[in-house]
């Protein structure tokens, strides 16, 4: 059985207008991107990384959107993510365990 994860996208509109594309994490990178760390703004920067189709962005850029985005812009990008991974509200409640180095 071959899930891909990566495959479905979405567009997402901005507050100011523009429209990005996000793709779904896949169960790997979900474990990835929490492992040593448990800020959760470094998690959603590597998340977002990872995760934007259009326009690519680097954890760096992230960051700089983190620190001058209103919360409701990378949250509607964040929602996005989170429901193509099958992690939005509503979904059954994940096993993934928690990653520690």
């Amino acid at each position: 059985v071959h899930d891909n994860a990566t495959d479905a996208t979405r567009d997402v509109t901005l507050p100011g207008g523009k429209v990005v594309k996000v793709r779904g994490l896949t169960r790997y990178e979900l474990l990835m991107t929490g492992k040593g760390t448990e800020d959760v703004a470094l998690i959603e920067r590597r998340n977002v990384a990872l995760c934007m189709v259009e326009p690519k962005m680097t954890e760096a850029q992230v960051e700089k959107w983190q620190k001058s985005s209103r919360p409701d812009s990378l949250g509607e990008v964040t929602r996005a993510i989170r429901d193509l991974s099958g992690l939005g509200e509503g979904a059954a409640k994940s096993d993934v365990a928690e990653v520690r180095d």
